[in-house]
Parts: C-alpha cells; structure tokens; sequence
C-alpha cells in the first residue's frame, strides 16, 4: 500500500510503538514497523505484524514470555 485509503495520502513504513488492551491488561509493544499516513496518521497493519502482535500478547498471558520491562500507568475515572 502506499495510499491511504481514506484520505488519500501517502504512506510510509515507521516503527511505532502501539499501545492496546487484551482483556483487562495494557500492553505496549515497541518499535513495530506500520505503515502510516504521513497526512492524516492512519495505520495500517499487515497480516504478518497483527499475527506476531496477538502471538506476543497470548504468550505473555499464559506467562511464557517475559516483558522486556513493566510501567505503571495511573487510571482516572471521568466524573
């Protein structure tokens, strides 16, 4: 890809990090190469990044696999 479907930009492959919930858990996994749209910041992840990212979550899940490191992260609730 190297048009952005919706607005029609280009795109490029950068390492972001991506922050997401599994569950009740935030995970953040570092440096995963995603193409984004350098107009509007649309990602697109390809079949091979989102099976090795779902691959990462459940095995640190079942507890086989070690973080590189852990952050506290501070909850607020909206009143």
């Amino acid at each position: 890809m190297s048009e952005c479907f919706f607005c029609k930009g280009k795109t490029k492959i950068k390492n972001i990090n991506i922050d997401f919930r599994w569950g009740d858990k935030l995970f953040v996994v570092k440096n995963v190469p995603v193409e984004v749209c350098a107009q509007c910041g649309e990602r697109y992840y390809s079949a091979e990044i989102s099976k090795k990212l779902d691959a990462l979550v459940k095995e640190q899940v079942s507890s086989k696999l070690k973080p590189h490191r852990i952050i506290e992260v501070p909850v607020f609730n909206w009143q």
